[in-house]
């Protein structure tokens, strides 16, 4: 009896996963004016930078998401206007679009791209381009961080962000704990150190804190970050500061020594948005009510952060909101309807804001209904954007549509820069769910006003 009612389960799953209608984009039904700068790959917004521009080339980090799901770097030649080509960073990878490489451009020319499976073992990978032939890479390197993550602990989301003044570059990823953690290196990427444990939740249970992060390039590291899941938890919005070894507030007060005192712990920093605080969740709902994500953070010419972020109120009414410092003190403020989830088993994935890195009062968002009033459009996530004052919200906010009756998805949009060039990336086609997508990377180049 036992044995038939296993068969029955089995039976049941198998045509549940069967029945999964496969993610597919008819790019020849799809005949929009953008620019396609790489061709059939999607990203998560936890790993950075997953894009680059580096001596003239557009480097893409991305996952396939149908196929073996192989990891690949996408380069795009910006002054001739055209693709060079897709590398293969390695085959079978996990279809997923958690596990996209992210880069560096190192000071010989040459370009490091580093990547890891979304929570499948302790290792992040790593290749390094030659520096005049940016089609040809080194052969894969491991690093195995199993001698400091010790029992379940695995990595996660790669982001690389240099200090300068320390000769450090940093790997932060999500590692003790299901934590943020990070390691360095102090040769550009081809050797790495032991890893540190960075951030610690205070949340009972085991909760993973999802952090961004912004860097100038010398001797900060800016960080935004949350409690946990907005599935587990309705996540408050941290911000801190991280240099010389330890943390300070936006006001530049120091919080404590990361060496001396252990993980920066999110009592002891500042609160940027309250979110609800609880693990309470309506029966049948996927996400808690009055859970913020992080989703972008950027500084201004003065060195000021700003964080977009989400505001998960239901699965089908989520917010965007924005948190900017002015050297005093935070201003934060709800600036666009963000529409429904993507899909119910994470309904507090949207389809993303952005901000400029040089200008963040730039912003591109991904939303599903009209941004200033929530009203149903009828159509699918459609990119739009905004020029958006110290001073502005919703209501002030003009949002200018930038894809418009659209056949297929517009999402998490991304913003280069190249001197007074914005270059802006999105991803276009059939997202079904994190490890069943058909996507482009596609978007335009435009001079600052």
């Amino acid at each position: 009896m036992k044995k038939w009612i296993l068969m029955a389960i089995v039976g049941v799953v198998g045509v549940s996963l069967a029945q999964e209608e496969q993610a597919h984009y008819d790019r020849a039904a799809d005949s929009h004016k953008f620019t396609v700068f790489m061709q059939d790959g999607g990203w998560c917004w936890y790993q950075d930078p997953r894009a680059i521009i580096h001596n003239g080339k557009l480097f893409i980090g991305s996952v396939k998401g149908n196929g073996s799901g192989p990891a690949l770097v996408g380069i795009y030649d910006l002054k001739a206007g055209k693709p060079l080509g897709t590398v293969l960073m390695q085959d079978k990878f996990g279809r997923d679009d958690h596990n996209s490489p992210v880069f560096y451009a190192r000071p010989d020319g040459s370009v490091l791209a580093v990547y890891a499976k979304h929570n499948k073992d302790k290792f992040h990978y790593y290749r390094i381009s030659d520096p005049q032939d940016y089609m040809t890479w080194s052969e894969e390197m491991v690093f195995d961080h199993s001698q400091t993550l010790k029992n379940f602990n695995k990595v996660t989301y790669m982001n690389l962000y240099e200090m300068s003044a320390e000769g450090k570059l940093y790997n932060f990823y999500r590692g003790f704990n299901f934590n943020p953690s990070f390691l360095t290196s102090t040769d550009n990427g081809s050797t790495w150190s032991n890893d540190t444990h960075f951030i610690q939740s205070e949340v009972e249970g085991r909760q993973r804190p999802y952090a961004r992060y912004a860097g100038n390039g010398v001797d900060t590291v800016y960080v935004s970050f949350t409690d946990g899941h907005p599935r587990n938890y309705g996540n408050s919005i941290y911000y801190c500061e991280f240099r010389g070894g330890a943390f300070y507030k936006a006001d530049g007060t120091r919080i404590k020594s990361l060496n001396d005192d252990g993980p920066l712990l999110p009592s002891e920093t500042e609160m940027v948005y309250k979110g609800s605080m609880t693990k309470e969740k309506p029966e049948g709902a996927d996400s808690v009510p009055g859970a913020a994500w992080t989703a972008a953070i950027e500084l201004d010419q003065e060195g000021h952060p700003h964080i977009g972020y989400t505001l998960h109120l239901s699965e089908k009414d989520h917010r965007y909101r924005l948190a900017s410092w002015n050297g005093e003190a935070w201003t934060d403020r709800e600036v666009a309807y963000a529409g429904s989830g993507l899909y119910s088993k994470e309904s507090s994935y949207t389809g993303l804001i952005t901000l400029d890195p040089v200008d963040p009062s730039v912003v591109f968002i991904s939303t599903d209904v009209n941004p200033t009033t929530g009203e149903a459009t009828g159509g699918t996530h459609e990119i739009y954007r905004a020029k958006i004052g110290p001073n502005d919200d919703i209501s002030t906010i003009k949002w200018t549509p930038v894809t418009q009756n659209s056949p297929v998805r517009n999402l998490r949009p991304m913003i280069l820069r190249d001197g007074s060039k914005r270059i802006v990336l999105w991803q276009r086609g059939d997202f079904i769910k994190y490890t069943n997508y058909d996507m482009d990377t596609v978007g335009f180049i435009e001079t600052e006003d």
